[in-house]
């Protein structure tokens, strides 16, 4: 093992950001470009919104330099909202001592999100995290965000090790299928909403504290 890579929001950090807003904002701009009125809501994930909308656009269409002029719009209104929520966050309990750990044994530590990498970065600076990590993979680096396995692909270029040198942390499906389709092993951090043995079930181990993931590794180390 020579590579831990986590999920950010709600895994590393508590984030603030106000989803409601961003996807009604977004949802009110889509809609004023075309989507047709009623086909999304803010109970869908924005990977969803964004992928419904294309399709949407698609088939009445629009061209693929319109497609993205408009998915470049989105991307604007989804980082406004994000940056404005950075100086709210707070660390989840024991991430500081779990990274500071994992680089004294010589791991290295990236961060794949579906946030804006100014957000990331800003977000790891105010909560003392930056110093751990050593490559982000956020929403704007990639074509096609996680759980498309590309956005670990390319994370797992900027780090130099392979799939099978890497771990995945993650509390959401996405990060799960991120990781099943990229091939990478993968750990939930269960949520205290989440069931532990829906991961039994998917096959995947879970944990409830952040400082349980030193122990996974290091079993995962051992010939």
């Amino acid at each position: 093992m020579k590579a831990v890579i986590f999920d950010l929001d709600e895994t590393l950090i508590h984030s603030r950001i106000d989803f409601k807003k961003m996807k009604s904002q977004t949802i009110r701009y889509l809609e004023r470009v075309g989507v047709t009125p009623g086909l999304l809501n803010d109970r869908m994930l924005n990977f969803d919104i964004t992928r419904i909308s294309v399709e949407n656009l698609r088939g009445k269409g629009s061209s693929e330099e319109d497609v993205k002029r408009v998915l470049a719009k989105v991307d604007k209104i989804m980082n406004q909202v994000e940056l404005e929520s950075f100086d709210e966050a707070t660390v989840v309990d024991d991430v500081p001592e779990t990274l500071e750990v994992l680089k004294a044994e010589g791991l290295k530590i990236g961060i794949m999100t579906r946030s804006c990498h100014e957000y990331t970065e800003k977000v790891l600076a105010k909560l003392g995290l930056a110093d751990y990590v050593d490559a982000i993979a956020a929403r704007d680096d990639v074509e096609e965000s996680k759980p498309n396995p590309e956005h670990a692909f390319h994370l797992l270029r900027l780090l130099g090790v392979s799939v099978e040198e890497a771990l995945l942390v993650g509390d959401h499906w996405l990060d799960a299928e991120c990781a099943s389709r990229a091939g990478i092993r993968f750990v939930l951090f269960r949520r205290p909403d989440q069931d532990v043995q829906a991961s039994q079930v998917h096959g995947y181990q879970a944990i409830g504290n952040m400082t349980e993931i030193v122990d996974v590794v290091r079993r995962s180390s051992c010939p």
